[in-house]
C-alpha cells in the first residue's frame, strides 16, 4: 500500500508539474519546432524524420522519465497543436500515417529520455533548409514561422 501511494504521489507531482509548467513547454516545443514548415511535413512523416534534439532542454524531466512514459500520445499532439498549430494541421492532414508519426516521435524522444548519452542517428533528423524567422499577427497575436526572406511578403494574417 505505501509503494502505491509513493507512487500516486510522484504521478500526481509530475501531472501537477506539466499543469504549472504548461507555458514553458509549449514555448520550448515551439522553440523546437521552429525551423519546420508545414510543406516539410509529408516528407518527414513519410521518411520519419523527427526536428533535431539539440533545441530541446530534458533537465527539468530527465528525474521524472518513469511518468513522462504515460504522456499519452493525445496530449503530445494537444501541446504540439498548441505549439504549433500550423504544423499540428499538416501532421493531421496525413491521417494514419501521420498518427504513426506522432507515435514515433514519442518513442524518438523517450529514447533520448532515457539513454542522454546515446548519440542519436543523424538519419533521423531533419534539417532546414533556410533560415526561419517567427511572424506574429497585430490583430489575433497569433504567430508563425516563415522563411527569413519572406518577411518582408507578409500580406495577411493566416489564422484570420
Amino acid at each position: 500500500m505505501k509503494s502505491r501511494l509513493g507512487k500516486f504521489g510522484s504521478r500526481f507531482a509530475f501531472e501537477f508539474f506539466i499543469e504549472t509548467m504548461h507555458g514553458q513547454i509549449v514555448k520550448g516545443l515551439r522553440k523546437y519546432l521552429a525551423g519546420i514548415q508545414p510543406d516539410a511535413i509529408p516528407g518527414m512523416v513519410r521518411k520519419s524524420l523527427f526536428p533535431p534534439l539539440e533545441k530541446l532542454d530534458f533537465t527539468a524531466i530527465s528525474d521524472n522519465v518513469e511518468h513522462f512514459e504515460k504522456v499519452s500520445l493525445v496530449r503530445l499532439m494537444e501541446l504540439v497543436a498548441e505549439a504549433r498549430p500550423d504544423l499540428a494541421t499538416a501532421i493531421q492532414d496525413r491521417g494514419m500515417p501521420g498518427a504513426k508519426y506522432i507515435a514515433k516521435l514519442r518513442l524518438h524522444l523517450l529514447d533520448q529520455l532515457k539513454h542522454p548519452e546515446k548519440e542519436l542517428a543523424k538519419s533521423t533528423e531533419y534539417e532546414t533548409k533556410e533560415e526561419m524567422a517567427r511572424a506574429t499577427c497585430d490583430s489575433c497575436n497569433k504567430s508563425w514561422v516563415i522563411p527569413k526572406n519572406e518577411v518582408s511578403k507578409i500580406g495577411e494574417c493566416p489564422f484570420l
